[in-house]
């Protein structure tokens, strides 16, 4: 776990989706510096972690679908659902996967592919992603997919709960409780330590607000626009 961390958590001054202000970044991107070799052991891992907690399986369908909702964990599916098929031979276990496209709106939002949708007809779902931070993908695949018994992943760093993601069971393999606060309140703003424009919601943020400090009075509510 402890090499896990040093691998994939950054030092610096961030701006995090929530519009929140930090000095620690969790760079999912970094997973691939592990090899692969490496990484499949993790994701073994995460899946022995959950059924040591007490991942349930339950009985409504010999099939399960391991979805790695669009875009980050789609590769991870596979591993997963390989790794358990060989400790649970009366399943048949399948990656399964979403799609972004834009709403009306211009937002994007997932989707399960039509032709997807009689294959997956029937089975059960868990829901494997990299890094959860407030639980917004999850909640919405969630939807999605009839019957999800639960969901996984690897790294946590909200605090987030089967109950605040609204599904039945939730094992996190890795939780941080990573130090956030508002652009008013953030320690590294008020020193004019500049935000990192590469990682996370910085650039954006910047190119609104541009670097800190920031005088008093300063209205960053454009950000959320």
């Amino acid at each position: 776990m402890a090499d896990i961390a040093s691998r994939i958590i950054q030092s610096d001054h961030f701006v995090y989706k929530a519009g929140t202000h930090g000095p620690e970044y969790l760079d999912k991107e970094l997973l691939a510096t592990m090899g692969a070799r490496n990484l499949v052991e993790v994701i073994n891992e995460v899946g022995n972690a959950a059924l040591r907690k007490g991942l349930d399986l339950g009985n409504l369908s010999s099939k399960i679908g391991i979805v790695g909702p669009a875009m980050g964990a789609i590769t991870f599916s596979l591993t997963l659902a390989a790794h358990l098929e060989k400790l649970f031979s009366i399943y048949t276990f399948f990656p399964a996967r979403t799609e972004l496209t834009e709403d009306k709106s211009g937002k994007k939002v997932h989707i399960i592919p039509d032709k997807l949708k009689p294959i997956y007809q029937g089975s059960s779902f868990i829901i494997f992603e990299d890094i959860i931070n407030n639980g917004t993908t999850v909640r919405e695949v969630g939807k999605l997919f009839d019957n999800v018994i639960a969901a996984i992943c690897i790294c946590d760093r909200r605090g987030q709960t089967a109950e605040s993601l609204e599904v039945k069971q939730y094992y996190p393999y890795l939780r941080f409780n990573m130090e956030q606060s508002t652009a008013k309140d953030c320690d590294q703003c008020l020193e004019g330590i500049p935000i990192n424009t590469k990682l996370g919601k910085g650039a954006r943020w910047v190119s609104l607000f541009g670097q800190p400090p920031y005088p008093d009075n300063k209205d960053f509510s454009l950000f959320w626009e």
